[in-house]
């Protein structure tokens, strides 16, 4: 059984790297979007303080409903 694993193991080593540098990329993307994202949010707040909380209290209200149903 060992043995087994072993093998696969060696035959699974190049691939297994080009998978977890493709991953490693992909989260390298997705942190620089979020850290954009946040920063177009944070603007937005700052401009439009009323109507950020309006939506704010929007989005509340429904996930509150939401939750209450189940």
């Amino acid at each position: 059984m060992i043995d087994r694993m072993q093998g696969l193991e060696s035959s699974l080593g190049p691939q297994a790297e080009e998978l977890k540098e493709r991953a490693l990329e992909y989260a390298a993307t997705a942190r620089e979007r979020l850290a954009e994202g946040s920063g177009m949010i944070k603007e937005y707040v700052v401009k439009e303080p009323a109507r950020a909380l309006g939506i704010a209290l929007g989005v509340g209200v429904l996930l509150g409903w939401m939750i209450k149903r189940r």
